[in-house]
């Protein structure tokens, strides 16, 4: 592969990030609404996209460290910034890839408000279960089955005829 099929490709490549970024940045913000609301069918179809999104932000990550490498550079992080401080690198990539790293913060900012909002309610769904059980599972008023385990006085069923 010659250097300007690389770079083009690279080109390309970050665009392409820069695109999925954009949706999954998206796709978090409305799970936060989703969480707040209390959505959760919203939260199941939120989390296959998310899901999708990030598998698909993995391809282009790997993709654009091998057009890195083909172009002679470090496959991370310090590959790309070599890369945009040549000479012959054009504004638009520089442009996109501070655009990518912006819209990476802003995305991993949501993931974490998400996170602590899952938590909260979990600690919430937590107590109300601990209120329900009375702190103590073997209390619990109701067996496995569904049916009551207090419906006996003296350890014997009761048969209503």
């Amino acid at each position: 592969m010659n250097t300007n099929s690389s770079a083009y490709h690279l080109h390309a490549c970050l665009q392409e990030e820069l695109d999925s970024m954009t949706s999954l940045a998206s796709i978090l913000e409305k799970e936060q609404f989703a969480l707040i609301e209390g959505n959760v069918a919203a939260l199941n179809e939120l989390s296959q996209e998310k899901s999708q999104r990030l598998a698909k932000l993995s391809d282009l990550g790997k993709k654009r460290s091998f057009h890195l490498s083909t172009l002679g550079y470090t496959s991370d992080i310090n590959g790309m910034e070599a890369y945009l401080a040549s000479p012959s690198t054009e504004t638009g990539i520089l442009d996109n890839w501070k655009q990518l790293l912006h819209i990476s913060e802003t995305a991993k900012e949501n993931n974490r408000a998400n996170g602590i909002l899952i938590n909260r309610q979990l600690k919430k769904n937590q107590g109300a279960l601990n209120i329900l059980q009375q702190n103590n599972p073997d209390d619990l008023l109701y067996g496995a089955n569904g049916q009551s385990k207090n419906n006996t006085a003296s350890g014997r069923s009761v048969i209503v005829g």
